[in-house]
């Protein structure tokens, strides 16, 4: 038995490529207990697992790219590969904590195995502990990993009981020629089908639902993306390279939610207006200025999971221009306030799933063309991904989860620096994961980020 990837799966799968690693993860950080031995967190994972099956499958992948893979149950399952341990050299502060997540965030996950991996970090000062998170985007989006944490962790000090299978796990077989009669001519279909709903809907064309058309849908894609003017070139859209930087960054949820109302705007408006506030002082560090005086651009992923809908990837994105050349911080939420808005009305998040859905629809050799042809159009400068979270503590066996910060894969080839935001228990956590060789680098970005966010708190 297998399981089919979804469109937008089969995007992050193609876009892999070169220096590109589509990696999603997150930094928890706990306070000291005895319960966060790499040995409890492993039997916490084996107690729980079953309620998470994806855990357990990896790719099957086809010969040839001609059939899209699928998930299969992973015959030689061991958890021993997924839950690791590493103790940090004293002091353990958190600049050697953000140098450990650069080089994770840069490895890639085998695709010969389930896609996920948590490390264990001890030897932190304070005795807090660490788990690093790190799961294939293939795997999940931002809300569906914020499904599993809530799976692993408790909302109490005391473990939740969780019922265990009825039955042993075992891996199911997979009957191949059945498999692959399932899957070859429907994707080739869906193709065809997904190119005439990308022309008929945003270009306003009769589409021609032929297996012609499916060929040619990295091109309409890319004709999409140039709908609007390119992003300005900056120096965080150069060549990338496979090495990667972190740092973190906090702030109270109470203050965003003051300045929001202030501007008659939302969270996520205040948020933008930051990372508008970062780039500014970013752009000044490093002696540059705005091409043209033209704003940068952020790819903001917008959910359009249903309720009740679980795993795998459900999301649009829209396109953001990010007013650096408005000096006044709140003038900057609401004028971004203004864009969501309209954004919102729009047809622009439909648009936008049909292009993320775009590149996996088709088989994988359709989808890694789709891939290449966007990343020839400069659409964007940085994504900023903010996923919302909790608001109450989470527990991992009895110790209290005191921050989260998420880590968002940089794709594509020449896009150098990201921003995540995840809010948990009353904070915003911002994660900026940057391009190694970037100068300035990640550290001087977060600097950059909570100078923004401290003046609009100052407001």
């Amino acid at each position: 038995m297998s399981d089919p990837l979804s469109p937008a799966d089969l995007s992050a799968l193609a876009a892999e490529q070169g220096p590109v690693n589509m990696t999603v993860g997150a930094v928890l950080i706990f306070e000291a207990g005895e319960g966060l031995s790499r040995d409890a967190v492993a039997a916490r994972v084996a107690e729980r697992i079953h309620l998470v099956p994806r855990m357990r499958q990896r790719l099957a992948m086809a010969p040839g790219g001609l059939v899209a893979p699928t998930w299969v149950d992973d015959g030689d399952f061991d958890l021993a590969r997924h839950v690791r341990r590493l103790v940090l050299a004293p002091p353990g502060d958190g600049a050697a904590l953000a140098r450990l997540m650069g080089a994770e965030m840069a490895r890639p996950l085998d695709r010969g195995r389930p896609l996920w991996e948590l490390l264990v970090v001890e030897g932190l000062e304070d005795g807090r502990v660490v788990l690093i998170a790190r799961l294939h985007h293939a795997l999940v989006d931002g809300l569906a990993a914020v499904a599993i944490a809530a799976v692993l962790l408790d909302p109490s000090p005391e473990p939740a009981a969780v019922e265990p299978p009825a039955d042993q796990w075992h891996p199911r077989p997979v009957e191949l020629r059945r498999t692959l009669t399932g899957v070859v001519a429907g994707p080739i279909a869906r193709g065809a089908d997904l190119a005439g709903q990308v022309v008929e809907r945003l270009l306003e064309a009769d589409p021609r639902r032929t297996a012609d058309e499916a060929a040619r849908a990295a091109e309409l894609v890319a004709e999409l993306a140039r709908t609007r003017p390119q992003a300005p070139r900056l120096a965080l859209n150069d060549r990338l390279s496979r090495a990667r930087a972190y740092a973190p960054a906090t702030f109270p949820l109470a203050e965003a939610k003051r300045v929001a109302r202030a501007a008659e705007g939302k969270v996520g408006d205040v948020v933008l207006a930051a990372v508008t506030g970062m780039l500014e002082r970013w752009l000044a560090q490093a002696g540059a200025s705005l091409p043209d005086g033209r704003d940068p651009v952020a790819l903001v992923p917008v959910s359009v999971r249903a309720d009740g809908e679980e795993g795998g990837n459900r999301f649009s994105t829209v396109l953001v221009d990010l007013p650096v050349s408005e000096t006044d911080p709140l003038e900057r939420v609401r004028a971004i306030r203004a864009q969501m808005s309209a954004l919102r009305e729009s047809a622009a998040v439909r648009a936008g799933a049909l292009m993320v859905g775009a590149a996996g629809a088709g088989p994988p050799i359709l989808a890694e063309i789709v891939t290449r042809a966007l990343g020839t159009v400069r659409a964007f400068n940085l994504v900023v991904s903010n996923i919302p979270g909790p608001q109450f503590p989470l527990w991992m066996n009895g110790a209290r989860l005191l921050a989260l910060h998420p880590a968002v894969p940089l794709n594509p080839a020449h896009q150098r620096l990201n921003v995540g935001v995840l809010s948990y228990d009353g904070r915003l956590g911002f994660g900026i994961l940057a391009d190694g060789r970037l100068d300035p680098g990640a550290a001087v970005a977060a600097e950059a980020l909570t100078a923004a966010l401290a003046e609009l708190a100052a407001l």
